[in-house]
């Protein structure tokens, strides 16, 4: 995804935070956020009233399996973070560097709730948590303990389950980075704020029983690598999934002129998922691109605002490919 412009980003500096990441939060805004921080002081968020929790299918009704959660470097953890698609709110995944404070779920957590998304795009409805920690049992129920501080802020439901959920995708993925889940098992939630059960979530959603994924969420386009702001040589090798559709399945290097992707592209082609349509795919392609700064982009066939991009510069340089 791209918005366009890093006009926010001086004021994103100024925020103490533990781990150095880039980006701002424009995406954020356009869904009434502002001010200065990962959300202003008692904000109001809403989704479109077609989109609200009272009809969570409708919102993303095609299901979608996550990528493998495991990075190959140990110095990595998983976020996920929500980000605009379309007419919906989404789930999407970043790898963030990590401290290895030796309790990969909290950690990841409480990232969650604190650091910034590498890309711009994408945001976080939570506040940053003063305390977070997690324990994981042998039938895979991972139990995280946080703070009331985070749920600072006024969501509707339909974005107060996206919240939760962007907890429970991050739990999971995390233990499952870590090694801590049995493979082939599905992993759960549970949630307790300040040692308690039962808390009620942004007003709408009661912290009881655990909680699973909610397939739904997941972005149906998502380019998995590069990501935002990594360095690539010329042959830039790009993979994601999506969800395969009839139409055509479409990739843009468009350069960035003046802070913004130009109309024209550098580079473009199709992508093949071989798949049925609704079901998931893995899509990888190689864009030549000469040195500079590019928006790159993959789409369906009329419907680029349903899409993923990111961000990322060419150098003759660059040999390494993992950026």
């Amino acid at each position: 995804m791209d918005a366009g412009s890093n006009d926010a980003t001086s004021c994103l500096r100024g925020l103490r935070q533990r781990y150095f990441l880039a980006g701002s939060l424009l995406a954020a805004a356009a869904l009434g956020l502002g001010g200065c921080g990962v959300l202003a002081e008692n904000p109001t968020i809403t989704m479109p009233s077609s989109f609200d929790g009272s009809d969570a299918s409708a919102a993303a009704p095609m299901t979608v399996s996550p990528p493998a959660e495991a990075s190959s470097a140990g110095t990595l953890m998983p976020v996920y973070w929500l980000g605009r698609n379309d007419s919906t709110v989404s789930l999407y995944r970043e790898f963030l560097s990590s401290d290895n404070t030796g309790d990969p779920i909290g950690e990841a957590v409480q990232a969650m709730t604190a650091a910034q998304p590498l890309d711009q795009d994408y945001f976080t409805p939570w506040h940053a948590a003063d305390s977070v920690t997690a324990s994981i049992s042998s039938k895979n129920v991972i139990t995280v303990d946080i703070s009331s501080d985070a749920f600072k802020g006024s969501l509707d439901s339909g974005m107060a389950h996206r919240a939760v959920q962007q907890l429970v995708y991050t739990a999971t993925a995390a233990a499952a980075n870590a090694g801590l889940t049995t493979v082939g098992q599905e992993s759960s939630v549970a949630i307790l704020v300040d040692g308690k059960e039962g808390y009620r979530a942004f007003g709408h959603v009661t912290l009881e029983e655990p909680l699973h994924r909610d397939p739904a969420l997941v972005a149906p386009i998502w380019v998995i690598d590069p990501q935002e702001s990594q360095i690539r040589g010329t042959e830039v090798e790009v993979s994601g999934t999506a969800v395969a559709q009839t139409v055509e399945l479409l990739w843009r290097a468009e350069p960035i002129v003046d802070g913004r992707p130009s109309a024209g592209a550098a580079a473009s082609g199709s992508v093949q998922l071989d798949k049925a349509p609704g079901k998931t795919g893995e899509f990888s392609f190689t864009a030549s691109l000469a040195p500079g700064e590019y928006s790159l982009r993959v789409f369906y066939s009329g419907q680029e605002t349903a899409g993923d991009s990111k961000r990322i510069t060419v150098s003759a340089s660059r040999e390494d490919p993992e950026g």
